[in-house]
């Protein structure tokens, strides 16, 4: 089938689709209604150029794919909200199938505008199917109104399929630019389990960061979904991703200790921001600086913390560790007001070993020294606590690890991390032994259990679900996941080279950014 090339050809095409898509939503909507049969296989809805429909799996195209899936809710909303969820994917994939081919085939800025243009005079299938299902579903207990029932299907959208939606209607666009908005489909995206999957970034053995590829991958099977812009397309040079909360990651520009500029990034939205800062001369001539990622929920906006120790002493054993030599500073970042404070009255802690962070309780995590160290052997210490900053009181606490912990005089690998919403502790033994412990009440030091005990050989831990499952690498076997749970071992991944590099994270599609963010189209890789 020959595609279409010019402005006239795409609007047909588009118009085509459109119409066979109604038709399901309407005229034949209790045939397409049997076919989306909960216990199929992922299912799409497919509209076709000569206003034919149809229900299948998905195909092997290179156009853009449907919403997957739509069969396995069906039984879970009233026809009325599912109906209006599937037309509002389906127009979210009209507009991509319209993007690609103006992409594909080089339309020009006034051809795209002409385009789009036509596009937006034409009402969504969402509108014709609303308008047409008064007259035949009858929802439930009467339904909920209309503007209710349009932000909640809205908030269930991947964040990509929103910025195009947009362009439907001013009404919609303020609703999708709305600060509140943003924060409900956020934490809608983050409960449905139904769309659980992982934000991988990976580059080849012996490559450059320049290849590095960024891909969503499924979080049960880690089945490649889609492919993201990496970082490295709008920022050349060195980075270290820090933390990742909601969707938004933190990235250091420069390797190591070296310090360069900060950037917050949402990939989902192909996003980033540059975070200015009066003091970075200061922090680039600093000895070592740690930065942490939060997210205040009572103002539902983000902070990065930033510990500077402009003069420190640095040991290495089992990892960098530093011992502030004269006095540090830290500075707060506040994205809704993109401004930094300094509080004079909070000090950095004064000893620091590198780790990882993880964000519980409104809170950044660190395990770290204990406040008080005067052996001069203080680098090798093991009454280590957790450090807490609390995003938004900012203030810093302190937190005794499990007493089993301090025991114990061999040396662990071991890092914070979140099991079922509450605070854990990995603990590996040189990997004779791996421990998981949980903080019952948070805050409690005594309230510590070790949860689970088990004997696990891998070259790298790539990621810790808050389910209890883990990620892990092989070298020369592959990426397997373990269910601390039930005890098992799965292969995902066939190949794993230990010289490669993984990270891995939750992945959230989020509009966070959007608004602040220099924005760059919207394109995903396959």
């Amino acid at each position: 089938m020959a595609y279409p090339r010019t402005v006239e050809d795409v609007i047909k095409d588009f118009k085509g689709r459109r119409g066979g898509m109604i038709k399901a939503l309407t005229k034949e909507f209790e045939e397409f209604y049997r076919l989306c049969d909960p216990n199929s296989p992922n299912l799409c809805l497919y509209g076709h150029p000569n206003q034919k429909w149809e229900v299948n799996i998905p195909s092997f195209s290179d156009l853009p794919e449907p919403r997957l899936g739509i069969n396995f809710v069906r039984n879970t909303m009233t026809k009325h909200e599912w109906i209006s969820m599937v037309a509002l994917h389906s127009d979210a994939w009209l507009y991509s199938i319209a993007s690609y081919f103006a992409t594909k085939f080089n339309f020009d800025k006034a051809d795209k505008k002409r385009l789009f243009n036509k596009l937006t005079e034409v009402s969504s299938l969402h509108e014709v199917v609303v308008t047409a299902g008064k007259k035949r579903v009858k929802t439930e207990g009467g339904g909920l109104p209309e503007e209710i029932l349009v932000e909640e299907i809205l908030s269930r959208l991947p964040a990509r399929d929103l910025l195009k939606f947009r362009t439907v209607s001013s009404t919609w666009r303020s609703l999708i630019d709305d600060s509140d908005f943003v924060s409900t489909h956020m934490e809608t995206y983050k409960n449905n389990i139904e769309v659980s999957h992982l934000l991988v970034m990976y580059r080849p053995a012996r490559s450059w960061l320049k290849d590095e590829h960024v891909l969503v991958r499924r979080s049960d099977t880690f089945r490649k979904v889609m492919e993201l812009q990496s970082l490295y397309d709008h920022y050349e040079g060195a980075y270290e991703l820090i933390s990742y909360i909601n969707g938004l990651v933190l990235v250091k520009k420069g390797k190591s200790r070296g310090f360069r500029e900060i950037i917050l990034w949402n990939p989902s939205i192909n996003s980033s921001i540059n975070v200015p800062n009066p003091m970075f001369e200061a922090m680039r001539e600093a000895t070592y600086l740690e930065l942490g990622l939060g997210y205040d929920a009572s103002k539902k906006d983000y902070k990065v913390v930033v510990m500077v120790y402009p003069k420190a002493e640095i040991k290495y054993y089992f990892g960098e560790r530093y011992r502030a030599t004269g006095p540090g500073f830290v500075q707060v970042y506040t994205l809704s007001t993109n401004s930094w404070t300094s509080n004079n009255n909070v000090s950095p802690p004064p000893y620091w070993s590198v780790g990882g962070q993880v964000f519980v309780n409104g809170a950044i995590h660190w395990i770290n020294f204990g406040p008080k160290l005067e052996d001069d052997l203080w680098y090798k210490d093991k009454d280590m606590y957790i450090v807490s900053f609390d995003v938004e009181n900012e203030v810093f606490k302190y937190f005794e690890l499990p007493k089993g912990l301090k025991t114990d005089d061999e040396p662990k690998e071991k890092f914070p991390t979140m099991l079922g919403g509450s605070l854990a502790v990995y603990c590996s033994h040189y990997q004779s032994r791996n421990d998981i412990w949980v903080m019952g009440e948070y805050g409690v030091s005594n309230s510590w259990s070790k949860r689970y005990t088990f004997s696990l050989q891998f070259d790298k831990l790539l990621h810790f679900k808050s389910n209890g499952e883990l990620l892990f690498a092989v070298d020369g076997k592959g990426i397997k996941s373990y269910d601390v749970k039930k005890e098992r071992v799965r292969d995902l991944a066939k190949t794993y080279a230990r010289s490669s590099n993984y990270t891995v994270f939750t992945y959230v599609e989020s509009l966070v950014l959007f608004k602040q963010a220099s924005k760059r189209p919207l394109q995903l890789l396959v």
